[in-house]
């Protein structure tokens, strides 16, 4: 049985349970995912609960960072240590692991490890609470349509972490880029710490809950990002191929420079536009 971890929040959650199930099919072994998070906001609870297609597989109840029975063989993601940002790049001997593995995935942000076919699939929202987004956002006056830019935020530990944290640099430039390409966008903050944005911005704010937050990066048609996890997969599965900036260099864009990348290899993705610090879009 092959199995993983799930720890973080919602974006490290959904990418270890995707990565775990890929290389399960692609090899046609059973698999087992412990349903219960460590390292979360929620003490533990799973946030992959308004997805219609989430299996967890066999019965798998073993505590965080430890072997399920019959388990043998630990295969673990490379880590690159660079000074002050680290980097992971793709491997491919994952999907030549025996099928009596776990697998330890550190970041794994790179798109290589998916089918991205199967993944839209498996993350399709429940109808229930694609209803319950549309009531929420016609109550508050929000329109996903060409002439809303939403922008995605992350704070909480963000804010202490200076190589983490977008300041009004990154902010300003993209809204700034964002105008050029449409005068008339109005712009909106989705973020998990509105009281924080809300004193940041002068610009509405809103947190609705994950699902509602999840729907709009889903959906959205015009959008600045962060360097968060929670927005890579509602982005990368968004069907109407919205427009998104991003910061170049993703976890290293307070400080990196000349593809410092910080954590993985985000190009591969291949639906995000990389803004640097001076507010040039890189190719």
């Amino acid at each position: 049985m092959l199995s993983i971890d799930l720890t973080g929040n919602c974006g490290d959650q959904i990418l270890r349970y995707c990565i775990c199930r890929n290389v399960a099919e692609k090899n046609n072994y059973k698999y087992g995912i412990n349903p219960v998070v460590s390292n979360d906001y929620y003490n533990g609870q799973g946030q992959l609960y308004f997805f219609k297609d989430i299996n967890y597989g066999e019965p798998n109840n073993t505590p965080f960072n430890q072997l399920p029975p019959e388990t043998d063989n630990v295969w673990e993601e490379k880590r690159e240590f660079h000074q002050g940002y680290n980097f992971h790049p793709f491997q491919l001997d994952i999907f030549d692991v025996s099928p009596d593995t776990k697998l330890v995935i550190y970041c794994g942000q790179d798109a290589s490890y998916l089918d991205k076919e199967k993944v839209c699939k498996w993350l399709e929202i429940k109808d229930e609470y694609v209803e319950e987004s549309k009531i929420l956002l016609k109550e508050s006056g929000i329109e996903l349509d060409e002439n809303t830019c939403v922008i995605s935020c992350r704070g909480g530990e963000y804010k202490s972490v200076p190589s983490l944290f977008l300041t009004h640099n990154y902010w300003n430039k993209a809204i700034a880029l964002m105008k050029q390409k449409n005068p008339n966008f109005k712009f909106i903050v989705v973020t998990e710490d509105p009281e924080f944005y809300k004193t940041f911005f002068d610009l509405p704010v809103y947190h609705f809950n994950i699902h509602t937050d999840y729907y709009i990066l889903n959906n959205a048609k015009n959008i600045i990002a962060s360097n968060s996890g929670f927005g890579i997969f509602p982005i990368w599965t968004n069907k109407n191929n919205p427009y998104v900036m991003t910061p170049y260099l993703w976890a290293n864009h307070n400080q990196g420079s000349k593809e410092e990348w910080a954590n993985s290899n985000m190009r591969s993705w291949g639906c995000l536009n990389f803004m640097d610090r001076d507010g040039n879009i890189i190719e």
